[in-house]
């Protein structure tokens, strides 16, 4: 779904044609949900870090 987007941008760049609104504003919605599952996933990461990192600590 995203490589054919990126493919459509990049072709309608090159010949300059018309770039459809509708694509445009579903690249925007991916990355978005994209970049929210990402920082998601982080804060998940350091959550589970200080766990170990405090589990450690008191047990030891």
């Amino acid at each position: 779904m995203m490589l054919e987007s990126l493919n459509e941008i990049v072709e309608t760049i090159k010949g300059k044609r018309i770039l459809r609104s509708e694509k445009l504003v579903e690249m925007t919605h991916w990355l978005h949900n994209l970049e929210f599952l990402v920082v998601r996933l982080m804060m998940f990461a350091i959550g589970v870090h200080h766990l170990y990192v405090y589990t450690i600590k008191t047990v030891f």
